[in-house]
């Protein structure tokens, strides 16, 4: 066999380099389980925690020279959607807003572009 003919010439058995080989497999192995584990790890440490939903939001609001924010809890609920998919579907006229902040579960504040009146959503069979 040509291949241990080249393998005596470098001074070693064709099961010594067998041995290196693997080993060197082995080194690469648990460098790449262990890299695995730490992004494993850098990314399951960044996720917030999972939080109950409040059931309410805050919209700030102006009395007078007051600027406030108010708890809006009246037991109705909203529906949310991205803007691009109320234009594709042509729900009606947006009504801009600037001064509506929602504060979702998790307290990120979102504020949305603006509303939709009267919109009909329906559930499944309801």
């Amino acid at each position: 066999m040509q291949f241990q003919k080249w393998f005596k010439q470098l001074g070693m058995t064709l099961e010594e380099a067998y041995d290196e080989f693997i080993g060197e497999l082995q080194e690469q192995y648990e460098e790449d389980r262990i890299l695995a584990a730490e992004c494993s790890h850098c990314v399951q440490s960044r996720l917030p925690p999972k939080r109950e939903d409040l059931g309410r939001f805050i919209v700030p609001c102006c009395i007078g020279k007051v600027k406030e924010r108010a708890l809006c809890d009246l037991c109705s609920s909203i529906s949310l959607m991205p803007l691009s998919f109320a234009k594709k579907w042509n729900v009606g006229k947006l009504t801009t807003t600037e001064t509506m902040e929602l504060v979702l579960a998790y307290q990120s504040i979102l504020n949305p572009s603006g509303t939709f009146k009267d919109v009909l959503v329906k559930i499944k069979d309801l």
